[in-house]
């Protein structure tokens, strides 16, 4: 019942996902004419990159194109590892790479077909195919999007770095079939694409209700919305636990169902999950005692506005909720022919408002409705009234 009243609360909350934004920047001044990559906000990226324009000083449209959110878009820069072998064992798969290079690696991106299930993985590390070395302990790992140019979707493995000559990646999930791997790389110039940025969401609440036998966190000093792609849990609980999770928001009602385990790096990889002030956590507990959450890291994936800048001009940026644009530029189809790896760019000069609504601005009152006025009007009703009981009583004295 809990769950339900908070969600009612939230719902009712004044607050900024309701409202009309504005966000406003400039762009610094380049000493070059080229392009570059202008790194946006968590807050921007949050409200919609759909409602975003530049201009330059003489106020013209600038046209500009939002780079990949994530790797998997960039298929031009994936990189295959020469598969020793690959293999499947029962309901395993068994990956073999071959790092030729002995390049310092601490990411793999594993092409597989799509399967609906959740996946797991372990990783190991050897010289010499005999003795192996953990390197990776079994953790859940997500699909971070879809491999556009196939039927198939890409699994992001992240581990600690090294330089081992063979890596043996084993792969399975929660059903009893193997899944089917195409290919094992890296992404080139992943140094922007995959980079993920903490956001800042302030202190949760958590709240345990022992009659609907869950756990419930909210986040009341969170204001913007955010576009969550990772999120980290920490939990004290010393015995082994495993419990599902529900990322739940009465806004938009998505949901994002996630495993919480003892025995694993509580780490989940996320598409884009609008995570907004009336969004909820709530964990079921069944008949066991409450998980004790020490802490829950979010975190957003980059994102950055391509655009060419002329040399000593000056341009700013302007986004406005209310104002939804088409963003039909020709720059668009040159955009696999624009370098990646282009210098990036911050915004300066950030401002952020909500605009007054004319409901909202106080009007001049006009003279019946100011206390003079209607103080006065008191003041002579009540001489009349006086008036008339001085008169009432006198007319009574006069009476025989």
């Amino acid at each position: 019942m809990k769950k339900y009243v908070l969600i009612i609360i939230c719902s009712l909350l004044v607050n900024e996902g309701s409202a009309q934004k504005v966000w406003e920047a400039d762009l610094p001044v380049v000493e070059k004419s080229d392009y570059y990559n202008i790194e946006l906000s968590q807050e921007m990226i949050g409200a919609g990159l759909k409602y975003l324009k530049i201009f330059d000083g003489t106020e013209n449209e600038v046209p500009y194109f939002i780079r990949p959110a994530d790797p998997i878009q960039e298929i031009n820069n994936f990189e295959a590892f020469e598969l020793k072998s690959n293999s499947t064992k029962d309901s395993l798969n068994i990956i073999v790479i071959d790092n030729q290079k002995t390049e310092n690696l601490n990411r793999f991106c594993v092409v597989l077909q799509k399967a609906d299930a959740q996946k797991y993985a372990f990783i190991r590390g050897c010289n010499d195919l005999k003795q192996w070395y953990i390197v990776k302990q079994q953790t859940e790992v997500s699909r971070l999007g879809q491999y556009s140019s196939e039927n198939a979707e890409m699994l992001i493995l992240d581990f600690p770095q090294g330089d081992y000559r063979y890596y043996e990646i084993t792969l399975w999930s929660d059903q009893s079939s193997p899944l089917e791997v195409h290919k094992v790389g890296k992404i080139k110039n992943s140094s922007i694409y995959g980079n993920f940025v903490k956001i800042n969401t302030g202190k949760f609440l958590q709240e345990n209700d022992n009659m609907e036998k869950a756990t419930y966190l909210h986040y009341p000093e969170i204001y913007y919305t955010y576009c969550v792609n990772k999120v980290e849990f920490f939990i004290k609980n010393k015995p082994d636990y495993y419990r599902q999770a529900v990322l739940y928001d009465s806004i938009s009602y998505n949901r994002e169902h996630l495993i919480l385990s003892s025995r694993k790096e509580n780490l989940f990889y996320m598409d884009d999950f609008f995570f907004t002030p009336q969004t909820i956590i709530t964990i079921e507990n069944q008949q066991n005692p409450p998980l004790v959450v020490d802490s829950i890291n979010m975190y957003g994936l980059c994102r950055y506005a391509c655009i060419y800048l002329e040399e000593g001009k000056k341009y700013h940026l302007y986004l406005n909720t209310a104002e939804e644009v088409s963003n039909t530029y020709d720059i668009e189809y040159f955009r696999d022919e624009i370098p990646i790896d282009l210098p990036t760019l911050q915004l300066i000069n950030r401002q952020y408002s909500i605009p007054i609504k004319k409901s909202d601005i106080p009007r001049e009152l006009s003279l019946i409705e100011k206390p003079v006025f209607l103080w006065s009007v008191i003041l002579i009703v009540g001489i009349f009234l006086l008036y008339l009981c001085i008169r009432m009583i006198n007319e009574m004295k006069k009476r025989p």
